[in-house]
């Protein structure tokens, strides 16, 4: 998988950087959709000696005409779209459902459902002018298993879950396939610090994992290139767990 076109939201931290990095060094031109401005001057220098190469665009995607602009940008400057991972989002802290405000509930759906709905809806009509097409999305374990003051987010990525599968079968004659990574709990720049600041909470969860620690971003980007790949066609309307097994063993 080389001299390929993808789309990368959320592409400057944690496992969207791990993926941007991924496809560049192996030859992609990769868009990342991000709003950390700040970041992204790192993440380009990191790739400047890939074979891929990288461009960054500021993407509100809470915002439906941006991300509609932003896809008119990739196929004029591009021309098409071979690869899209639809992978920002973000959760609010667990509590019982009652205590979940309305501002909460339309801010999650909001980032963690309509934009993944408005992003798709562009990256397939590109994918099936090119006739070709990869789309992965970031469900997580709360897709797949319910847990206790986490109904808001577990229902966002339930969402998720059943967007990827019926979109997948909707264009499966198409040569455009549709799948999902749910990772388990990845050491981001986020989570790293809590090493030092609190390392008790930090070895419950690594404890919770049955290989007994976190994953690591490159982990969860190896699944994703490899999905990516013109040779997994037959892999299509998956949610593919990366979480060594957590969610086997519920």
């Amino acid at each position: 998988m080389t001299n390929r076109i993808a789309v990368v939201t959320g592409g400057l931290s944690g496992i969207g950087k791990a993926t941007v990095l991924e496809l560049a060094k192996n030859g992609n031109t990769v868009i990342i959709f991000d709003i950390q401005d700040d970041k992204a001057p790192k993440v380009l220098d990191q790739t400047k000696n890939f074979e891929g190469n990288v461009y960054y665009r500021h993407c509100n995607l809470f915002d439906t005409q941006e991300i509609n602009e932003y896809f008119e940008f990739v196929e004029k400057e591009f021309g098409k779209l071979d690869l899209a991972f639809n992978n920002a989002g973000f959760g609010i802290l667990g509590k019982p459902f009652g205590e979940v405000t309305e501002e909460e509930i339309d801010k999650l759906l909001a980032i963690n459902v309509k934009s993944y709905m408005i992003c798709m809806l562009n990256e397939i009509k590109l994918m099936k002018k090119n006739k070709f097409g990869r789309i992965v999305n970031t469900a997580s374990g709360a897709g797949i298993l319910a847990s206790k003051d986490g109904a808001l987010y577990s229902a966002c990525k339930h969402a998720v879950v059943g967007l990827t599968k019926s979109v997948a079968l909707d264009y499966a004659r198409e040569n455009i396939t549709v799948n999902a990574i749910a990772p388990g709990t990845i050491e981001t720049e986020l989570i790293s610090p809590m090493k030092k600041t609190n390392p008790e909470e930090f070895k419950a969860w690594s404890d919770a994992n049955p290989v007994g620690r976190l994953g690591k971003p490159f982990e969860i980007a190896r699944v994703v290139s490899f999905l990516f790949d013109e040779e997994s066609e037959f892999i299509n309307g998956t949610v593919i767990p990366v979480d060594s097994g957590y969610v086997a063993g519920k």
